[in-house]
């Protein structure tokens, strides 16, 4: 092989190494992206669960209270109608 081949060998790979670089680094940029974005949305998904259980708790607390009001009202004397008997 000749200095002249050997040289345009290695012009070749050093130019496809500066390509593999540059997309390593673009790939490098796009997982810090990823990772911002998924802490993001950890953040934004913990605090839907602390409010969901928040409101669940909201919905069970008012739910025990009206049943207890319900008990309280008094009950109406509402004579049965005996089957069969138009209303």
């Amino acid at each position: 092989m000749t200095l002249t081949g050997l040289a345009v060998i290695l012009a070749a790979m050093d130019k496809e190494l500066e390509y593999l670089e540059s997309r390593v680094q673009a790939l490098i940029a796009r997982i810090k992206e990823l990772e911002t974005q998924n802490g993001r949305f950890a953040q934004a998904l913990a605090e839907a669960l602390k409010e969901n259980a928040e409101l669940n708790f909201r919905v069970n607390e008012t739910r025990s209270r009206v049943a207890a009001l319900v008990e309280r009202l008094p009950k109406a004397d509402v004579p049965e109608q005996a089957e069969g008997e138009a209303e």
